[in-house]
């Protein structure tokens, strides 16, 4: 099966990495020195992997005709970017991994909808200075049809990535598990930014741990008005947490902190690697678009509002982006 993957960061690298040992043909689109450093060294896995594989890297995309399987694993902020250079591709099936839940009608504008499948990623790590990217936790990764269904592509997709060592399962249901996992994101992203310590560090702290659950039950009564169910998805029972009390939502976020200390110590927020090496913050295309959504559908999110807010004055004072709030 020939894979194309845009984006050489930890999780591009991650999947690159595992296919192109597991024999398949794997091509990497990466960027200025990443690109160099991948062509001089190769792709280095460290933490829950530990190997060194070759993989074939390019620099354009342009140079790539056909995949039968194209992996977008690029910020939400470099999109734009992906979609006008990607049309002249001949693919049978395109999926992202990033954040956000935007990516399925951005790709489907351009590759065509019958192409794109859902995914949800719960799996992670950060690129170390040294080029290797470590992998931090092997989890889930979620594959179905969009907004759901199953499909002999889904299946021979996943028996491939379970092959090649990435724990990767077919979900009949995959944009209440997208929603899920973007619900629990957006209410780690925030706390990991502001305090920049470790997840389960803030997950094991009061205030913290309550922030995030405020901000989990926003997002998960926006899902409500969208009309998308959500679901207890390992490692967060995000559901349960919508569904009750604040107080007993507190306490499960505890609970896994305390899990994450014992489990994942190192594991940190994507949005925090990004801040730690000077890259923008993935603000607009997940808290601002909630904010928008939530205007839409007169559902209240004050906690997301305020830290999008925040937020988004860090993100200007790190790259110099206009510290402009435009979902309001």
């Amino acid at each position: 099966m020939k894979f194309v993957i845009i984006g050489a960061g930890a999780l591009g690298t991650i999947l690159a990495g595992h296919l192109a040992r597991a024999g398949q043909d794997v091509t990497l689109v990466a960027r200025g020195k990443r690109a160099a450093f991948l062509k001089e060294n190769n792709l280095t896995l460290t933490g829950l992997a530990d190997f060194n594989i070759p993989c074939k890297i390019v620099e354009h995309i342009v140079k790539v005709k056909t995949a039968d399987v194209l992996i977008v694993a690029v910020k939400t902020y470099d999109m734009e970017g992906v979609l006008a250079d990607v049309g002249h591709l001949d693919v049978g099936s395109v999926l992202s991994v990033q954040n956000g839940v935007l990516k399925h009608e951005q790709l489907a504008t351009v590759l065509g909808e019958e192409k794109v499948l859902g995914a949800a990623a719960f799996f992670s790590g950060e690129l170390l200075p040294g080029g290797a990217a470590r992998v931090t936790l092997n989890s889930r990764f979620c594959i179905g049809e969009w907004p759901q269904g199953t499909s002999q592509r889904v299946n021979d997709i996943v028996s491939v990535v379970v092959d090649a060592g990435i724990n990767c399962e077919v979900v009949p249901q995959i944009q209440s598990i997208e929603w899920s996992k973007f619900t629990a994101w957006v209410g780690m992203m925030a706390p990991a930014v502001l305090t920049r310590v470790e997840t389960y560090k803030f997950l094991s702290h009061l205030q913290t741990a309550t922030l995030c659950a405020r901000m989990m039950r926003e997002v998960a009564a926006l899902a409500n008005a969208l009309g998308i169910p959500l679901e207890d998805t390992p490692p967060l029972p995000v559901q349960t947490i919508a569904a009750g009390s604040e107080q007993a939502a507190v306490e499960t976020l505890l609970q896994l902190g305390a899990l994450m200390k014992k489990n994942a110590p190192a594991h940190r927020v994507s949005s925090l690697q990004d801040l730690i090496s000077g890259k923008r913050l993935e603000v607009e295309g997940t808290l601002g678009y909630v904010i928008t959504k939530a205007a839409e559908k007169g559902v209240s999110v004050p906690a997301v509002d305020t830290c999008y807010r925040l937020i988004s004055v860090i993100d200007h004072t790190l790259t110099g982006m206009p510290a402009i709030c435009t979902h309001l």
